[in-house]
């Protein structure tokens, strides 16, 4: 069910899970709009597992990463509490630089509010996040 569209983001609801879509040419107002748009629709039905779809705009910029983990990776924890999975899925390019950058362990994020894991298949994402669910079931 898609619940925001925008002409550069795409916000849906699939399988228990939030999956937002980025366009190449997203622009930083419509990123956190459509991030912003998730977080109200996760907060309203309890919604713990998000898939976000970057491979398209390649790498975050570094104002867009901070905006994730000081404005929205927070409200998650705030409004959710704890037990949230977070699947990254970046270009293979991005992702084997952030390999480079940080190693495989540095690809992941893991508190007792946020599990953040990144891929670059989108197949592997969604795999990592329904076994997230059937733990959780």
């Amino acid at each position: 069910m898609k619940f925001y569209k925008s002409d550069t983001c795409e916000a849906c609801y699939v399988a228990d899970r939030l999956e937002l879509r980025y366009d190449q040419n997203v622009q930083t107002e419509d990123f956190r709009k459509g991030l912003l748009i998730a977080l109200k629709f996760a907060k309203d039905h309890q919604i713990k597992l998000w898939l976000f779809d970057l491979r398209s705009i390649g790498r975050l910029s570094e104002e867009e990463e901070t905006w994730l983990q000081v404005q929205l990776f927070p409200q998650i924890m705030m409004y959710l509490g704890t037990g949230n999975h977070v699947a990254l899925v970046v270009d293979e390019r991005c992702y084997n630089d952030m390999i480079q950058e940080s190693g495989l362990l540095g690809l992941k994020s893991y508190n007792s509010f946020i599990i953040i894991n990144t891929f670059c298949d989108l197949q592997h994402a969604i795999q990592w996040l329904d076994q997230r669910q059937s733990e959780c079931a």
